[in-house]
């Protein structure tokens, strides 16, 4: 508030001098300015008018001097004004600081609470999260061991060829293929190999993939590897990869952040799983701790605060509804300790809770001194309000951290089993990387042995002895089973699609990583600062305590009151500029004029109480969320793991195949042409005895001979046709049997054959009279030896345009195949 000074009216005074008239001007000038200096500086024009009087000590300056002096009234009046404002700004300003610290206080408590609503929104989100992207990488991991091309049925045509050269290769490779041969079929030359994929596959994909899998393994001696889903660096094991991706793309924890509580030890789980949880009858329980303290154990050695807990048949009683609840509460604490969830400030908050209840019926000396403060079965002496208290408790903790869903993700992840770990086939390169070879077990039926992926011959695999009698065909199934219908080209691009679909769903994995380890971080920042909390409020509560022992300690000593303490210490931060939480916990706890000392000390207990409340719950977190982490870094290290044998086996598999064929080809037409060339002969052979048989008779035979000869020779021509169309609707169909497959006829076609060419043995209507002889003449045995040589050369004619339509066939099965293959790579390669 301001005042407007205006100059003062004075009473009428003598007429001044001259020489007074120039004084009174000059401090005229000067007053004006202080007065002039009131309204902006009233200090400055205080000071002003003391300097005028003291340079002016003149009657004539009583005009100042009354102005002085009004002057310094009126701004004493101004210095009070603005005193009585300043307080009442102030005691507002100190009321609005406390209405600010409740706000804040609200504002903490809202916060807290939101946040664990969104922790437990978060660890429900992720862990359903990883349900759905686990769901998809098992099945990526399905459809590259069953291509698309293995799930297509082929056409007609195309099965009926596939199932004629399977038949073929197991024929040859039971009957006919040599022990040395099938040892030799699962050494494969490496030059071969990348041969086999530029000059026949015609796959520069192929050869890329080999000499990649070649190169790795020349560093490694191991067949698997892995890859960091971030950055793509190759690793020779999974483990590097795991510390390459937390060190490098995710982080370490601060040594300040390292809070995580230890585990509770295993005495505790032995309580849980093999103690008497039954309900226990309280009053028959305090008479026998009261009598065993009356006992004087000492002669005996025995340490009675331990025989009540130890006791083995406590007075349990018969009460059904308890018995639930407290079965309940052994199973939700089953479930902690089952998956390591269950820590020191668990345990601590369970028996606190506990003992406070147990205190109301039983003296907290007679319980600390039987040690039922020490074990989890003290629960059974609890009441059914009570033990609802302690179920609830452990419900809370249960919903917090989302127990039971990272339970149920935990089982399944066991039931699954390690889904990286993949049975493949035992290949190892030779000392100098020149050639693959399989193990010699397969030839015994053995496919798949155990091994660690280890990629370089050891003494161990000469060691292995094969004979001759343990050969079984089931590696030809392995080898031929899928292998005409799914393309090299195929089985590149679903390897390359494998990878790049693992890497992303490693990236989905990482992310919810990198969100489980930020919520870690921020809830052992909340920790510590709960624990920094926890340790100023017991300095309060120091303060408090030591002064109730100064009280009882000293008789004549004046007591000082806990708020005057509090004061005390508050003024202490303010001065040394100290920590402004301790700062305002002391006002929170002063808010009221008049407070208390045992409602201070109560205050302060709360405030503890809560905080511990916090921490335990912070620990629950802290400790989902760290084994959640552990759950989420082993599906990281699963997805990431690979093997080179998955992409490698398949394209050993197709030179072996094309081999195996090729062979089996060669044998089947080599028995063909001895085939065809005996039938040959013994076409001939059965038209010369046929000859002699008529050439010593009569000739009024002739005519009937003659006749007979035709009908022969009609019936001859037309099973032969038959012979040529059955082998090819056979061929067609597929249904030739092994031994069929050999010779190229079945039984019932070689008995007609026979039959054309031995009559006799066959019961034929051919069979000669003996009574009748016809004699024929030179000119007509050379005219029969004619028409006979060319009948012959046409059934020849036949039976090699038949083989050439065979090897047509087979041939054109053979490149519409290597057509496909080639395709296929080709598009690999453009992927």
């Amino acid at each position: 508030m301001s005042r407007r000074y205006d100059a003062p009216s004075f009473p009428s005074q003598p007429p001044p001098s001259k020489d007074d008239d120039d004084q009174l001007s000059t401090i005229t000038i000067e007053i004006n300015h202080a007065i002039r200096l009131l309204h902006s500086d009233p200090t400055e024009a205080l000071n002003l008018f003391k300097s005028i009087l003291s340079r002016h000590p003149n009657p004539t300056l009583t005009q100042a001097n009354a102005v002085y002096n009004l002057v310094e009234s009126g701004l004493q009046d101004e210095i009070h004004a603005s005193e009585n404002v300043l307080a009442s700004r102030q005691y507002h300003l100190e009321s609005l600081r406390k209405e600010l610290r409740t706000l804040k206080a609200q504002k903490k408590k809202i916060l807290y609470a939101k946040s664990m609503a969104d922790i437990k929104n978060d660890i429900q989100e992720q862990q359903n999260r990883k349900k759905e992207i686990e769901e998809r990488v098992n099945t990526a991991r399905k459809n590259f061991k069953m291509p698309e091309d293995d799930k297509r049925k082929l056409k007609k045509h195309a099965s009926k060829v596939v199932d004629m050269v399977t038949t073929r290769v197991k024929a040859y490779w039971k009957d006919t293929m040599s022990m040395e041969l099938k040892k030799e079929l699962l050494r494969i030359q490496l030059k071969d190999l990348k041969l086999h994929f530029v000059k026949d596959i015609k796959s520069p994909v192929a050869e890329a993939v080999i000499m990649e899998a070649v190169e790795y393994v020349k560093e490694a001696k191991n067949w698997k590897f892995s890859t960091c889903c971030c950055c793509s660096q190759r690793f020779f094991d999974v483990k590097s990869n795991a510390e390459h991706i937390k060190s490098t793309h995710l982080g370490t924890f601060p040594d300040e952040l390292s809070v995580e509580s230890e585990v509770v030890f295993d005495s505790v789980h032995d309580t849980v799983e093999s103690g008497k949880w039954r309900p226990v009858d309280v009053a028959a329980a305090v008479k026998m701790m009261e009598d065993l303290s009356r006992n004087e154990r000492g002669d005996e050695g025995l340490d009675e605060s331990k025989v009540f807990m130890n006791q083995k048949e406590w007075p349990y009683c018969e009460d059904s509804r308890r018995h639930v609840i407290i079965n309940k509460i052994r199973v939700k604490l089953l479930l902690f300790l089952k998956i390591r969830c269950f820590v020191s400030s668990h345990l601590s908050a369970f028996m606190d809770l506990t003992m406070e209840m147990l205190k109301k019926r039983i003296s907290e000396q007679l319980l600390k001194k039987h040690w039922m403060h020490r074990t989890l079965l003290s629960v059974c002496f609890l009441d059914i309000p009570e033990l609802n208290r302690v179920s609830k408790f452990l419900d809370d903790l249960d919903s917090i951290c989302r127990l039971q869903c990272l339970c149920e993700s935990l089982e399944k992840d066991k039931a699954r089993g390690e889904s990286c770990v993949d049975n493949h086939e035992k290949i190892v390169f030779n000392e100098d990387f020149s050639c693959v070879v399989f193990d010699k077990r397969m030839l015994r039926g053995e496919l798949v042995v155990l091994n660690d992926g280890a990629a370089v011959t050891s003494s161990a695999d000469d060691e292995i002895v094969l004979n001759d009698d343990e050969c079984k065909d089931a590696i030809v199934d392995w080898l031929m089973k899928g292998g005409t219908n799914i393309s090299t080209g195929e089985q590149l691009k679903q390897w390359t699609h494998f990878r790049e679909t693992s890497r992303s769903q490693a990236m989905e994995f990482f992310k919810i990583y990198e969100a489980e380890f930020h919520r870690m971080q921020s809830i052992c920042e909340k920790k510590i600062g709960c624990l920094r909390d926890i340790k100023l409020w017991k300095n309060l509560e120091t303060i408090c305590v030591e002064e109730d022992k100064r009280r009882k300690k000293f008789s004549a000593y004046k007591p000082l009151s806990n708020k005057y303490l509090l004061l005390k210490r508050h003024t202490e931060i303010e001065r040394t500029n100290c920590d402004t939480f301790e700062s305002d916990m002391i006002l929170d706890l002063l808010r009221e004029e008049q407070v208390e000392d045992n409602k201070i000390k109560l205050a302060i207990t709360n405030q503890i109480n809560e905080m511990g409340e916090k921490l335990y719950k912070f620990d629950a977190i802290i400790r989902t969320t760290s084994i959640a982490m552990q759950q989420t870094g082993k599906k990281i290290d699963s997805v990431t793991a690979y093997d080179y044998r998955s992409i490698m086996v398949p394209l050993l598999k197709s030179l072996m195949r094309a081999r195996l064929e090729d062979m089996a080809y060669k044998d089947a037409e080599e028995k063909s042409n001895a085939a065809s060339e005996a039938l040959l002969s013994a076409l001939v052979l059965s038209d010369k005895k046929g000859t002699h048989r008529g050439g010593g008779g009569a000739r009024q035979g002739q005519g009937k001979s003659k006749t007979k000869k035709k009908k022969k020779d009609h019936r001859k021509t037309k099973v032969l046709k038959v012979l040529y169309t059955d082998m090819e609707e056979l061929e067609l169909k597929g249904e030739t049997k092994p031994e069929e497959s050999a010779t190229g006829f079945s039984e019932e076609l070689q008995e007609n054959v026979q039959q054309i060419s031995f009559p006799d043995a066959h019961g034929g209507d051919d069979r000669p009279n003996p009574e009748i002889v016809d004699p024929v003449t030179t000119d007509e045995l050379e005219q029969q030896e004619r028409k006979l040589t060319s009948e012959v050369e046409k059934e020849q004619r036949m039976l090699k345009e038949h083989l050439e339509y065979q090897r047509q066939i087979e041939n054109g099965a053979k490149q519409k195949r290597l057509a496909e293959l080639n395709k296929a790579g080709s598009s690999a390669g453009n992927m």
